[in-house]
């Protein structure tokens, strides 16, 4: 394997752009460490291309964006990418981190079973709440922000030599500390709304196989 993350950044309706956008973050981080970065973004992040970038450079860290349930990772368009009992044995040996919705519940469980080293993710639906006024801007939005920082952390502390564990943690306490401020009055009403979704992403937020893994 070598030291290189793959990241899928689909970019076909208004959550997966966020996530596109907000991603560029870990990208940067990565070219700062000197870490290869195999990014499949837009259309790219189809199960062709996606197969192929895992046989062909087998990085050691994945970081899934897109939509899913519990048997399937989705690329552009929703076309899945991986899959139970389907191709679920690309992810043997790696580190991985789905931000996607429900995919921890059976897809996670299967891959620890088949080898992957980590396999963080949600066994809910993963929420980002956003301002509507922001949504031609993702990079400045202060509701959404308060959502994709926290789940940036998992990727960018593997990036930083962290262990599974700490970067659960890292990404758990963020979470926290949010919510705590989304209550306070502070805090905008709309972000008051929005506590209870960002709850859910932190209670649903697993760490499943060998918490001591690391880049």
């Amino acid at each position: 394997m070598s030291k290189a993350i793959l990241i899928t950044r689909p970019d076909h309706d208004l959550i997966t752009t966020y996530l596109f956008q907000w991603s560029e973050h870990v990208i940067h981080l990565a070219n700062k460490k000197n870490i290869k970065v195999l990014d499949l973004s837009g259309k790219r992040a189809n199960e062709k291309t996606f197969t192929s970038y895992m046989i062909k450079n087998e990085p050691v860290l994945v970081f899934f964006n897109g939509h899913g349930n519990e048997d399937v990772i989705t690329g552009y368009n929703n076309e899945p990418l991986v899959a139970v009992n389907k191709n679920e044995k690309l992810l043997e040996k790696k580190i991985v981190y789905a931000r996607s919705c429900n995919a921890a519940e059976n897809l996670g469980e299967l891959c620890i079973k088949n080898k992957t080293l980590v396999f963080i993710g949600y066994k809910k639906k993963y929420t980002i709440c956003y301002s509507h006024a922001s949504v031609s801007h993702p990079l400045q939005d202060d509701i959404a922000k308060l959502f994709i920082t926290p789940s940036n952390l998992v990727p960018m502390s593997f990036l930083k030599g962290n262990t599974a564990k700490d970067a659960y943690r890292k990404s758990q306490e963020s979470m926290a500390r949010n919510f705590s401020y989304m209550l306070s009055t502070r805090a905008i009403s709309a972000q008051k709304d929005a506590a209870p979704y960002l709850w859910i992403n932190k209670k649903y937020q697993v760490l499943l196989g060998d918490p001591n893994a690391s880049m």
